[in-house]
């Protein structure tokens, strides 16, 4: 447990004397780094939303003016036009037109006629909205919490809630005259989506604002897993107005794969029915627990060149971070960013996509996952100080593998042909609808020169190209949790592997030497627009010849296999999964994995499997 001062803004602040309060989302931190806009039209607004309970909160008190933040004065005729509403599509109880003089400032609107608030109203909206160019960022937020149906933003024609943008509240604020001292948490927005293992102990942490204008000395956190609640108590506290408390919960039932759904409840603050408003008082989200023997690898990609006079020092940065990070990291270089070298490969130019999209590419650089860490650049390439790698891995980590491999690799060393075979398994739904999969070939121990390194340098983890042929792989769409895809491929790898891009044909001629190479496969998503939505899920390496299958590769949890016969009627008839045809054997799994009796099945999912013709067939069967 633990107590923390939150310098982004408190969810709802209560200001100066009882007479005069101050009600919005945000504190007044003002930083031009927090604007931005929404769509690609040129109407841009911001409103903020007080639920009924709030309102009835407020029963009988006057809003009298309000105070609206911009990031910019350059919308038409400097003007943005205000309202009061009860829906943000309707006809506004009160409305006017503001001046903006200035950007990053309070502008004041006082209503003509001030609105007393009933208690009856289902919600009240203020807000502004204007015409401005579209090389301008009108809007502005705090980058606190967010929270759920409290801030809106105008996205091309539509408004739509902020909630799950990471801006936090937008700088709207109301006065309300003769408001009284009351008790109010709102429960801040915190991620339970990390990575978990079954069996592992998982730390959550919820956190909460005091949103009041008294101080919290006590509160209840009200747990419910599944159905199982329990209660934890808090007491002797001294929690301020404008304050963040935020507590661990470490003794949660792990030993259960797959979806869990969990509710944490603050209840009771100061004591039973001291809080007007409970109806922000709860946060629901779903734990998804991977396999206990899950293996999750981070596929980190470095930027380089021969020419290059610090990429070598680069590359030993990349070095330490990675044995500093004790994470299971797999490694691939691509030769460009800066001159293209005896190494460089088409695809690795088609990759400098990953750069940010001003100010040209760099080496050294790397990027770990395809994963952005907003904290260090607006896209997944970093610079390569160890402590940028470091953070970068650090990062990546947080995200969920969504998948397993098995990566069968065949040669034939005389031929030099290789077949390569490649499954995944989808332990839960991806997060894009979009996702790819692909394979690399990377070769290490390749002696040649490096600037500054020597003319005897060994260049390791280099990228020599494709197996799928397609410098971004194979497009899958919606993956979904327990689907098979299986994909395989035959291919003749060269005595030698030449560069795309470097002409000396008496120095572009490297050998391919079997031994020193590997198949890297992964999978991610894909967006071919925004190089920031290409975040891999999870990788893979074997050298050519040997197979790997993951930790938490568990066929018997998969719906289906592309490569099994799927012609065989399989039905139930009174509890009993049967098959019409001829088959050799046949096998009955329920979702967690384990081998059940083919008999009086009880009502519920499972998955069979058909061996018939040296072939098997798998099927999801539901028993009702």
């Amino acid at each position: 447990m633990r107590k923390i001062l939150l310098s982004i803004a408190s969810l709802l602040i209560f200001a100066g004397s009882i007479n005069a309060t101050n009600i919005g989302y945000s504190k007044d931190d003002i930083d031009r780094l927090n604007t931005f806009r929404l769509g690609s039209s040129q109407k841009q607004g911001q409103a903020i939303r007080f639920s009924h309970a709030k309102l009835q909160a407020l029963k009988g008190k006057t809003i009298d003016f309000a105070e609206f933040v911009v990031g910019s004065k350059n919308a038409t005729d400097n003007k943005i036009n205000v309202f009061l509403a009860t829906t943000l599509t309707g006809t506004p109880i009160a409305e006017g037109t503001l001046e903006v003089k200035r950007a990053l400032t309070k502008i004041k609107w006082t209503l003509d006629k001030p609105y007393t608030i009933t208690g009856e109203e289902e919600c009240l909206y203020i807000g502004y909205t204007a015409e401005i160019g579209t090389t301008y960022n009108l809007l502005i937020s705090d980058k606190s919490y967010d929270i759920e149906g409290c801030n809106f933003a105008y996205n091309n024609g539509t408004w739509v809630d902020t909630y799950d943008m990471n801006r936090g509240s937008a700088l709207i604020f109301v006065n309300a005259e003769n408001a009284d001292d009351y008790t109010d948490v709102i429960v801040g927005r915190s991620k339970f989506d990390g990575y978990y293992k079954a069996g592992e102990e998982c730390k959550l942490t919820p956190c909460f604002i005091n949103a009041g204008t008294t101080a919290i000395n006590s509160f209840d956190a009200i747990i419910d897993i599944e159905g199982k609640t329990t209660t934890k108590h808090f007491a002797d506290l001294n929690i301020e107005p404008k304050e963040g408390y935020s507590f661990d919960l470490t003794d949660l039932d792990t030993s259960k794969e797959g979806k869990r759904d969990i509710n944490v409840t603050i209840a009771n603050v100061n004591g039973a029915d001291k809080e007007s408003d409970t109806s922000d008082n709860s946060l629901t989200a779903s734990l998804f627990f991977y396999p206990k023997n899950m293996e999750r690898s981070l596929l980190l990609e470095s930027f380089t060149s021969q020419t290059c006079p610090k990429c070598y020092i680069g590359h030993q940065n990349i070095a330490d971070a990675i044995k500093t990070s004790k994470q299971d990291i797999i490694e691939v270089t691509h030769h460009s960013g800066y001159n293209p070298d005896i190494f460089t490969m088409q695809e690795d130019i088609t990759y400098l996509f990953f750069y940010p999209g001003s100010g040209g590419t760099f080496a050294p650089a790397a990027m770990v996952n395809r994963h952005t860490y907003a904290n260090l650049s607006s896209s997944p390439i970093v610079q390569t100080p160890t402590n940028n790698v470091l953070s970068t891995i650090y990062n990546a980590a947080t995200t969920k593998p969504y998948v397993s491999f098995n990566l069968e690799t065949k040669l034939n060393e005389s031929t030099r042909e290789l077949k390569v075979k490649v499954q995944i398994l989808a332990h839960t739904d991806a997060p894009s609808k979009q996702s790819i999969f692909n394979l690399f070939l990377v070769q290490d121990g390749i002696i040649a020169s490096q600037t500054n390194a020597g003319e005897n340098y060994t260049h390791n983890h280099t990228f020599r190209g494709t197996v799928t042929g397609n410098a971004w792989g194979v497009l899958v769409n919606d993956v979904k949790a327990g689907q098979m895809f299986t994909w395989e491929k035959t291919i003749t790898i060269p005595n030698s592997i030449h560069s795309s891009y470097y002409t000396d044909e008496t120095k572009n001629n490297i050998k391919a030497v079997l031994e020193d190479m590997s198949v890297v496969a992964y999978m991610g998503s894909f967006d071919q627009n925004d190089n920031t939505k290409h975040t891999i899920y999870n990788c893979c390496k074997a050298r050519l010849g040997e197979s790997y299958k993951q930790g938490g590769f568990n066929v018997t949890t998969a719906i289906n296999e592309p490569e099994a016969e799927q012609t065989l009627n399989i039905f139930v008839n009174n509890g009993k999964v049967c098959v019409d045809g001829d088959y050799s054997r046949l096998s009955v799994y329920n979702l967690a994995g384990a081998q059940v009796e083919n008999a009086a099945l009880a009502k519920g999912v499972y998955i069979v499997k058909v061996v018939a013709g040296g072939k098997q067939a798998t099927k999801k069967i539901l028993v009702r």
